[in-house]
């Protein structure tokens, strides 16, 4: 009896040592694991500290705070005096369409076909002399632009309206609908305008100065978001 109990006791012991060799062996493989993951983990952090995308949302957020700034204060600026940069900017088109004419008129050279050749011909002449005008008369050039940015702005309305119409099956054809309304009317009020010398020459000012404004402050905002990117993985 008594051998039996001494043999049960040692029994049980064995027992017992192998399952805290066995947990110590689980505990120990845990932590090693544990370890190695935490290491990779920060092995990948510090990957991602060394990468481009970090470099740019450390550093890149500040330019892109500098230039929302810069293009706010042109957009200002544009509003506060539009015709000087209305006529900037028909100065610029001018050059462009200079430009433009004189680079079609020596590929005219290179091509063959006389029916193609024409047609380069005829691009180009209407390039330049249009440069030429808009260089020489750029308050005339600034009416004409105008009248030429109010006339597609109707025109993109009506086919807004026409395209939501055709297609109301489509999400949001009503708000296509009802933007190309908006954006027929607002031209059709500006056509009547255009007959006063003053807002003529305005016009394009005032448009390029709010388009500035809004784009001034989408970099400033994403420039914002940018750098709460970067404080989180401080």
């Amino acid at each position: 009896m008594s051998a039996n109990l001494y043999l049960s006791g040692i029994q049980t012991l064995h027992f017992k040592f192998n399952a805290v060799l066995l947990l110590l062996t689980k505990t120990k493989n845990f932590t090693v694991n544990v370890i190695i993951y935490n290491t990779k983990q920060l092995n990948k952090l510090e990957v991602y500290m060394e990468s481009p995308m970090h470099s740019m949302l450390s550093k890149g957020w500040k330019w892109f705070f500098i230039v929302g700034i810069l293009i706010s204060i042109a957009g200002l600026c544009a509003i506060s005096l539009p015709v000087v940069a209305g006529v900037t900017i028909t100065t610029i088109i001018g050059a462009t369409f200079l430009f433009s004419g004189l680079v079609q008129a020596y590929h005219t050279f290179s091509i063959k076909q006389w029916n193609v050749k024409l047609w380069y011909v005829l691009a180009a002449v209407l390039y330049i002399v249009g440069g030429l005008f808009i260089l020489f008369k750029p308050l005339a050039g600034l009416v004409t632009i105008t009248m030429l940015m109010v006339v597609t702005m109707i025109f993109n309305g009506g086919t807004r309206v026409v395209f939501g119409l055709t297609n109301r099956a489509l999400p949001g054809g009503k708000w296509i609908v009802l933007s190309g309304i908006i954006s027929t009317a607002i031209g059709i009020y500006f056509f009547t305008l255009l007959d006063d010398p003053q807002f003529s020459l305005s016009l394009l000012g005032i448009f390029i100065g709010v388009s500035l404004l809004f784009e001034g402050f989408s970099f400033i905002f994403l420039g914002s978001q940018l750098k709460k990117q970067a404080n989180k993985i401080q």
